[in-house]
């Protein structure tokens, strides 16, 4: 499937939170219909194995005696070669509870469409512990404005980095300096963005955060990733 423009406009809604978030993944704005959706974009757009998003990707029609329906999902998102892209419907477990027994046949008649496409379909819900955890949402929109990772210092961070080592306690060790120190912060933040730096996602970064792994980085490897082109992906 070759997805680049929404089935359908998603109207304004007075009765849930509608708008639009910026994505750079997909170089364009990406509208949402619900704050679980606007939530989901998020982690979405921060996420290393989510190439590209599209928002209303397809319509598909099917009948239930002989009456004709249509459905559109949520989204498409398309991830690293040899994985398959996934079509998503977005919905809170209770909602989902209470409607699925009417609406199954729009979900099975999506299912069976996307037979032999190497596409998935699935649900996304506010089960998730990634929306769940008001911290984890906190981070990754933090981190979300830190795309630029400067590999001069990626490189003192490298020989910096012990397992557990705080940033605190690494910034320290690069400079007293506090200006100097200031300079390499957002390198920090953005290898923790791009999952160079790992940390326990589940706490609110802070400058007491601790580093537990660093993973090597490639800049011309990541920016394949991101076009599609590695076939193992990258950092996922």
């Amino acid at each position: 499937m070759n997805l680049n423009e929404p089935s359908r406009k998603i109207p304004k809604n007075y009765r849930n939170i509608t708008g639009k978030i910026p994505s750079k993944k997909s170089n364009r704005m990406i509208s949402f219909e619900s704050k679980l959706e606007r939530d989901f974009l998020y982690l979405f757009e921060f996420e290393n194995f989510v190439i590209k998003i599209l928002e209303q990707p397809i319509t598909i029609e099917y009948f239930i005696d002989n009456k004709r329906y249509t459905y559109t999902p949520d989204f498409y998102i398309e991830t690293p070669p040899k994985y398959n892209n996934i079509i998503i419907e977005v919905k809170y477990y209770n909602e989902l509870k209470k409607i699925f027994s009417t609406e199954k046949q729009k979900y099975k008649a999506m299912i069976s469409y996307l037979k032999n496409k190497n596409v998935d379909f699935k649900f996304f819900t506010d089960r998730c512990p990634y929306i769940k955890s008001g911290e984890y949402k906190f981070n990754v929109n933090f981190l979300l404005n830190y795309e630029d990772l400067s590999i001069e210092n990626y490189e003192i961070i490298y020989n910096l980095f012990i397992p557990q080592i705080t940033i605190q306690q690494l910034l320290e060790e690069y400079s007293s300096d506090k200006f100097k120190q200031l300079s390499m912060i957002s390198t920090i933040w953005a290898m923790i963005r791009k999952k160079i730096l790992i940390v326990n996602m589940y706490e609110k970064l802070t400058l007491e955060t601790q580093l537990l792994q660093l993973r090597p980085y490639d800049e011309k490897l990541y920016k394949s990733h991101l076009e599609g082109l590695v076939f193992e992906g990258y950092l996922l």
